[in-house]
């Protein structure tokens, strides 16, 4: 049973650590206030100090208000006259321990865990029969007598404070007068719910009710208790004076002691009410992933934003215009030279640059800047993912969840810009079916040359009135009469047109190549740079709002864990 507890609290313990770690992580002044952070890292080196210290000793207090009657019930526990009970209030000033050795119990080692607790003034009870009823064995119980928590002076109260949120057991002493006082109701036993297990309600001086008052008045206390969450608490009622249940007290600290794991229960609780602290301030509901259709509108966005169907279809329009200018009819295609390249515009005609050892060199596009439209769409986009992360979280974790998305807005623009111009576009370069293409349309165009020169010769004979002997032909041998069929055609003649309409096919038919290809190559730019858009939000947007939901899980599932969950 006892390992079971020490790993359950462990269990608690780190996802209290988990918990703490994940707010930790959280950017300064995100959290809001600290106070419950600070209370649980608080905790967390109080259980860890200790556990640290003597797990054989059991620290039991008797914590109570003025004139309760602790100092007298310590006494008569002990069977020693220690502490001295007096009219003057308050009475107790310093926290006083009784320390019970024992066999196997080395009483050296509870005054680490005493000057822990910054109890001074210590009294060692002797090893042989004692007042502790039935021969019971107690060894390692460290009883305490603390200050009243409701004294004047504000050192006493503090003292009282710092014990009773520290100690393995707690004791209530409450008297018939005040036992439902509020402040002992609402500021201690009420926080201390979780505590039960190590809680024990004491009504003293119950000797002073008749006894047809004392079943009803211990009735009530148990109501009142109930309503403080404290059902499993035991409420006895005692006399130090008379020692009417001195044996029962007794019975149930001796049983705390002899099972030696009041210590680990007490930080189990402590662990879990800090959670409980913790999670009233920092609640999570639940933190849903980022649904696939706010991710798609992102890219979409961002997409728009970055220009990314400008630069494709420049990527297009160039390929067709270097096309036009090594493919087109030569008479024709010097006129596409006075045209601009739209990549060459754009700044995106040369593949990026490089340093020395390979790494990108940051260069910018001219790529026109986004328009307010596509900038409002960017901000709707960034504010709907950030609230779809957030969806069922509170404050503070809404707003951080959020403030991943949206403050990205500030440096989208040069990420994307970056991102464009890193893209490896396809179609930079041209294929090799231009220069063959080229090389026919510059053959065609000497064919097609050579026609028209050997034409102009012709005319300049005949201006001359200088009559050609003999006209080379395509065809048919000239015959008198002509022989029938296709009629024969001089080859000056056969050159020029058929040089002029091979040319222009080949121009025609390069077209449509181009056109396809240009077609393509936009079609696989626009998907590179969708790709590299995409990265860039996941880098930018995605992957601080995927660790900032990371996070808020982290929290709320060590929240659960330390919660015993």
């Amino acid at each position: 049973m006892r390992a079971k507890h020490r790993a359950d609290l462990s269990t608690r313990l780190e996802g209290l650590r988990q918990a703490v770690r994940s707010l930790e992580e959280m950017p300064p002044g995100a959290v809001g206030p600290t106070a419950a952070l600070d209370r649980a890292r608080e905790v967390l080196a109080n259980v860890g100090r200790r556990r640290e210290l003597s797990a054989a000793h059991t620290v039991v207090a008797l914590a109570g208000a003025t004139g309760s009657g602790k100092s007298s019930l310590l006494n008569a526990l002990a069977g020693v006259e220690l502490a001295a009970p007096g009219a003057r209030r308050p009475t107790t000033s310093h926290p006083l321990a009784v320390i019970w050795p024992g066999r196997g119990v080395d009483a050296d080692a509870a005054r680490p865990l005493l000057d822990w607790l910054e109890v001074d003034r210590r009294h060692e009870v002797g090893t042989g029969p004692g007042a502790w009823s039935e021969g019971a064995d107690v060894a390692g119980l460290v009883l305490l007598d603390l200050p009243d928590i409701d004294s004047v002076n504000p050192d006493h109260r503090r003292r009282a404070e710092r014990l009773a949120k520290t100690v393995d057991v707690l004791v209530w002493v409450l008297d018939p007068q005040k036992y439902a006082d509020d402040v002992v109701h609402t500021q201690f036993l009420r926080p201390m719910a979780r505590h039960a297990e190590v809680t024990l309600v004491l009504l003293n001086q119950i000797d002073r009710l008749a006894e047809a008052d004392r079943a009803p008045v211990l009735a009530d206390l148990r109501e009142r208790l109930l309503e403080d969450g404290l059902r499993a608490a035991g409420v006895l009622g005692v006399s130090a004076r008379t020692g009417e249940g001195l044996d029962e007290v007794r019975r149930a600290i001796a049983r705390l002691v002899q099972r030696r794991r009041a210590a680990e229960a007490r930080l189990a609780a402590d662990v879990a009410t800090m959670a409980d602290g913790l999670d009233e301030a920092y609640h999570v509901d639940a933190v849903p992933a980022l649904p696939a259709t706010a991710e798609r509108r992102l890219l979409s966005a961002l997409s728009a934003a970055a220009g990314v169907d400008r630069v494709a279809d420049a990527v297009g329009a160039s390929f067709r215009l270097r096309a036009r200018k090594r493919t087109g009819w030569p008479l024709v295609r010097w006129v596409g030279r006075f045209r601009a390249d739209p990549l060459r515009r754009l700044h995106l005609d040369r593949a990026p640059a490089a340093d020395e050892e390979g790494r990108p060199v940051l260069t910018s596009s001219s790529i026109p800047q986004a328009s307010p439209v596509q900038r409002a769409q960017v901000h709707t986009a960034l504010r709907a993912s950030g609230d779809a992360a957030a969806t069922g979280s509170d404050e503070p974790w809404r707003s951080y969840i959020r403030g991943a998305a949206t403050d990205a807005a500030a440096t989208l623009p040069d990420e994307l810009d970056q991102a464009v111009v890193r893209t490896e576009l396809s179609g930079r370069e041209d294929p090799g079916w231009f220069g063959l293409i080229g090389a026919l349309q510059w053959l065609v165009f000497a064919a097609f040359l050579a026609g028209a020169l050997w034409l102009g010769a012709y005319a300049v004979l005949g201006y001359l009135r200088i009559e050609a002997t003999w006209v080379p032909q395509v065809g048919p041998v000239p015959a008198d009469p002509p022989l029938p069929g296709f009629p024969a055609i001089p080859w000056p003649t056969a050159l020029l047109v058929g040089g002029a309409v091979l040319g222009i096919l080949v121009a025609l038919l390069s077209g449509l190549c181009a056109r396809l290809g240009a077609r393509r190559r936009s079609a696989r730019t626009r998907a590179a740079l969708r790709r590299s858009v995409s990265e860039t939000a996941h880098r930018t947007v995605l992957v601080p709002v995927a660790e900032r939901v990371a996070r808020a899980r982290a929290f709320a599932d060590g929240i659960a864990l330390a919660q015993g969950k």
